[in-house]
């Protein structure tokens, strides 16, 4: 496996960590028993918040960026939940980054195009417990196809707490090469304790970690075209989106999609399903674009 080359931009904003990976080389997350604070005597002051403009990534020709965030504050275990990249096994929270990012791969591929995860953005805001992340998809570089991104990670665990669930994650993707994409660190203040409650004093530090890896297909090009592998994704997608009930068409309202949305969110306000929008609107994948107008299914 070759070396993973990494960029940090703006190393430290205040005490928030931007972490990004270039074009080299995510399912559940799990309460972590062996969480352990870093503990400081001094009351620590938090620094407002720099948000990184997504605007400012460069995009290949063929590239996606998706954009979105999740919040961590009023969960149980915040600091648990906080660090629920994708979903964590006891109540399904989290941000489903890995989810959003493999639909993006399977677009890339719907377009012909080998995929990958070129690039990955991650930032914390402890005063808000706020994740914010930005992920660029585009035809892979280096002739490999990427088929999907897994990660597993710690509030408070440390290294050793991530290590251990990397050898089980990469077993569910048995047939795929893993490749590191990014070793996400960041000590995030404890504004907060573990039930939300806003604390009056910050004197502590959680340390957040995440590795993610994205997994290529040996076989594409070689027993397996691409476009195998694309119809492949079109017959998953269809399995996924398939219901029992299929909605009048009067039943119908419009909707058209904001900066920030996402099709869950949208689901969630119009009480409906993500694979109800789907199948209303043939959609291929869960990438919207803002300005893209919706059918909403009743």
């Amino acid at each position: 496996m070759r070396g993973v080359q990494f960029i940090f931009l703006g190393i430290l904003i205040g005490s928030q960590t931007l972490c990004a990976q270039t074009d080299n080389e995510l399912d559940t997350e799990s309460l972590d028993s062996t969480y352990v604070p870093i503990r400081s005597k001094k009351i620590l002051q938090v620094p407002q918040f720099q948000k990184y403009n997504p605007d400012t990534i460069q995009l290949g020709e063929n590239d996606l960026i998706i954009t979105d965030s999740y919040t961590a504050l009023g969960q149980p275990y915040v600091y648990d939940a906080l660090h629920s990249f994708n979903r964590r096994r006891m109540d399904g929270f989290g941000g489903f980054l890995n989810d959003k990012i493999n639909a993006g791969l399977a677009e890339i591929r719907s377009k012909g195009f080998p995929s990958d995860l070129k690039k990955l953005y991650i930032q914390i805001d402890p005063a808000t417990l706020t994740v914010h992340w930005s992920a660029v998809v585009g035809p892979s570089m280096d002739g490999r196809c990427y088929m999907s991104v897994d990660s597993r990670g710690s509030a408070g665990g440390g290294l050793p707490a991530v290590q251990k669930q990397c050898p089980r994650m990469h077993r569910l993707h048995s047939n795929l090469i893993p490749v590191k994409q990014l070793e996400f660190n960041d000590n995030v203040l404890q504004c907060y304790d573990w039930n939300s409650t806003k604390l009056d004093t910050v004197t502590n530090a959680i340390n957040i970690q995440q590795h993610f890896y994205k997994y290529y297909d040996p076989q594409i090009g070689s027993t397996v075209t691409l476009a195998q592998a694309t119809q492949k994704d079109a017959e998953m997608f269809s399995v996924m989106v398939t219901t029992k009930e299929t909605p009048a068409k009067n039943y119908y309202k419009r909707y058209t999609v904001r900066s920030g949305d996402t099709l869950s969110q949208i689901a969630e306000k119009h009480h409906t399903t993500v694979s109800k929008i789907a199948k209303a609107n043939n959609l291929r994948s869960y990438i919207i674009r803002v300005g893209q107008s919706l059918k909403i299914p009743r």
